[in-house]
C-alpha cells in the first residue's frame, strides 16, 4: 500500500509521526512519503522537499510569496500524479492542502483523499467547509465540537483528539523558570522578537529569582541568539529536553499556536502573544467570527489564557501579566483547573487518535 502523508508545520510534523506509527504498526510493508519534518523523518519517512520552504505565516506573509508557494503546489501535484497513492492524508495548512488535493482529482478512481485537523471554519473562512467536503472522502478532528461543520455537507467527519493529551507523560515539580517560546516559522519568530526581546530583557532584571530559557528549532537558534542582549540565557533546541523543560516550567511565555496544548497538558500555566504584518492584522480583525486567539479560550468562551494580540503585545502588558501569574496562586490555580477539564475533552473515549484514524480508514 503507499500512502502520501502531507504536514507542512511543526505542529504537523508531530502529528504526522505519531500517524506513521499507527499505520506501521497496522502493516508494516506500508510505503510512506510526501512532506514531513524532522519528526516524520525519524519513523523512517521520506520528504520530497524541505518543510523549512514553508515558512510564512499570515494573509500578506504568503501573498508576497506567492509565486514561489505555485511553484512548490505544482512540484508536488505532479510527484503525487507520478506517485498514484492508494490514499493521500493531508495534515492541517489548509490552504496549502486543498489546493494540492483540488488540482488532483484526477487521482479519485482509486486514491482516497483524507484530512486531519479540520480547517477553522468556525472562526473564520466557513465557505471551506463545503469546499473540503467536495474535495475529500474523510476528515479527523481534534476538537469534539468540530464534525457538524462538515456533516451537514456530506463529508464523514470524525471526532478523534490529539496524541499530545493521550501520552501519559511523567509530570515534574515545577521550578523557578519561565520559558519564551517565540513560534516556529521563519518569519513569525522574527516578527515575534522584535518585541519579545525587550520583554525577555526586562525579566531578567525584575525576575532575577528565576531562570530564563527560550525554546525553539535549531535551525533557528542562530537567529534568536542575534536578538539579545544577554548571553545567560539558554536557548534549549532538544526535543527531548524541551519537553522536560515544558514540564518543569513555573511560567510560559508563547506564541499562539498548537504549542499552548502541549503547555495544557503539562499543566504550565501561561500568556500567549501573536504579531503579524499589519495588512494581515487588519484582515483578521475584520474576518474572524471568534473573539480569542487560544482554543481553550474559543471553547469556553472566555480568557482563560491572558491573550496579548498586535498592538497589545506590549513589553508593558506581558510584564504586568507575568508578575500576576508568578505571584497570584490563585490566578495560577484558575488555568490549571481549565486545563484539567480541558484536557479530558481532547481525547474520544481516552483512545490513541493516530490509531482510531487507522482503524476508521480500515487499512
Amino acid at each position: 500500500m503507499k500512502v502520501v502523508i502531507l504536514a507542512t508545520e511543526a505542529s504537523g510534523d508531530f502529528l504526522g509521526a505519531e500517524l506513521i506509527k499507527a499505520l506501521k504498526k497496522k502493516n508494516k510493508k506500508i510505503e510512506i512519503c510526501g512532506i514531513g519534518g524532522e519528526k516524520m523523518a525519524r519513523e523512517g519517512f521520506t520528504s520530497w522537499i524541505s518543510i523549512k520552504k514553508f515558512n510564512a505565516i499570515g494573509i500578506y506573509e504568503v501573498l508576497i510569496r506567492l509565486f514561489k508557494f505555485i511553484k512548490i503546489i505544482v512540484f508536488i501535484k505532479n510527484k503525487i500524479i507520478n506517485y498514484s497513492p492508494d490514499l493521500i492524508i493531508t495534515i492541517d495548512s489548509p490552504s496549502f492542502s486543498y489546493r494540492i488535493i483540488k488540482n488532483i482529482q484526477i487521482l479519485r478512481n482509486h486514491t482516497k483523499f483524507v484530512h486531519y485537523v479540520a480547517p477553522s471554519v468556525w472562526a473564520w473562512k466557513s465557505y471551506r467547509a463545503k469546499l473540503f467536503s467536495k474535495l475529500y472522502d474523510r476528515m479527523f478532528t481534534l476538537f469534539d465540537f468540530e464534525p457538524k461543520y462538515f456533516t451537514k455537507y456530506g463529508l464523514n467527519t470524525k471526532f478523534v483528539g490529539h496524541p499530545i493529551f493521550f501520552k501519559k507523560d511523567k509530570q515534574f515539580k515545577k521550578k523557578k523558570l519561565i520559558i519564551f517560546l517565540p513560534g516556529s516559522r521563519t518569519v513569525e519568530i522574527k516578527k515575534n522578537m522584535e518585541k519579545l526581546k525587550f520583554v525577555i530583557d526586562r525579566s531578567e532584571k525584575i525576575f532575577k529569582e528565576f531562570d530564563l530559557s527560550i525554546l525553539t528549532f535549531t535551525q533557528h537558534k542562530k537567529l534568536i541568539k542575534n536578538y539579545l542582549s544577554s548571553d545567560s540565557i539558554n536557548i534549549e533546541t532538544n526535543d527531548k529536553e524541551k519537553k522536560k523543560i515544558m514540564k518543569q516550567a513555573f511560567l510560559a511565555v508563547a506564541a499562539s499556536g498548537s504549542v499552548t496544548l502541549e503547555l495544557i497538558n503539562f499543566k504550565t500555566p501561561m500568556l500567549v502573544f501573536y504579531e503579524t504584518h499589519w495588512i494581515t492584522s487588519r484582515l483578521i480583525k475584520l474576518l474572524v467570527k471568534v473573539k480569542f486567539a487560544s482554543i481553550i479560550n474559543i471553547v469556553f468562551n472566555k480568557q482563560i489564557i491572558p491573550e496579548f494580540l498586535f498592538e497589545n503585545f506590549t513589553t508593558k502588558n506581558l510584564i504586568n501579566q507575568m508578575e500576576q501569574l508568578l505571584n497570584n496562586e490563585e490566578e495560577r490555580l484558575k488555568q490549571l483547573r481549565y486545563f484539567r477539564t480541558f484536557s479530558k475533552k481532547m481525547l474520544f473515549e481516552k483512545k490513541n487518535p493516530s490509531e482510531l484514524i487507522v482503524k476508521h480508514l480500515q487499512i
